[in-house]
């Protein structure tokens, strides 16, 4: 059993404006702490399954590669990756709901990660893993709004 994290968000821009921004995988660089991220496709338009990701996390050439495969694709709810890199292995999914609340145009993003290895490691990990993705999907939420303006 692998180590669960998940982190869920409310971004005040309609859902399909926010999945084709999530899914543009090398503008994920920008807003994902310490990350660079190379993919097969270039994003929403031509991604599906079977596309590739690998994000590079650190500094300079220290840090370690995630490599990623997508293997369930529902736009614009629902990307579902397999980490099969050497030290990550586990899923990933970003699910998007659109909220039907007063203020139109809101969408709620859920990001879980279950990832399998060392579980002692993973868990004293955790907490900075969290913060780091909590303030990368903030960053990702304002940069959007921004653009919305």
């Amino acid at each position: 059993m692998g180590v669960k994290f998940q982190i869920t968000i409310t971004i005040d821009a309609p859902i399909e404006k926010v999945w084709r921004k999530l899914v543009d995988w090398e503008s994920q660089s920008q807003w994902m702490a310490m990350t660079r991220v190379q993919a097969s496709h270039r994003g929403a338009d031509d991604s599906a399954v079977g596309t590739t990701i690998d994000a590079f996390t650190g500094i300079a050439k220290i840090g370690i590669l995630d490599r990623m495969q997508v293997t369930e694709w529902n736009p614009p709810e629902l990307c579902v990756v397999e980490h099969y890199g050497r030290v990550i292995k586990g899923v990933g999914i970003f699910r998007l709901r659109s909220m039907s609340d007063e203020v139109a145009g809101r969408t709620e993003f859920f990001w879980f990660e279950e990832i399998n290895g060392f579980r002692p490691l993973l868990l004293l990990l955790k907490p900075g893993i969290m913060v780091a993705v909590y303030f990368s999907l903030r960053k990702f939420a304002r940069t959007f709004a921004r653009k919305e303006r």
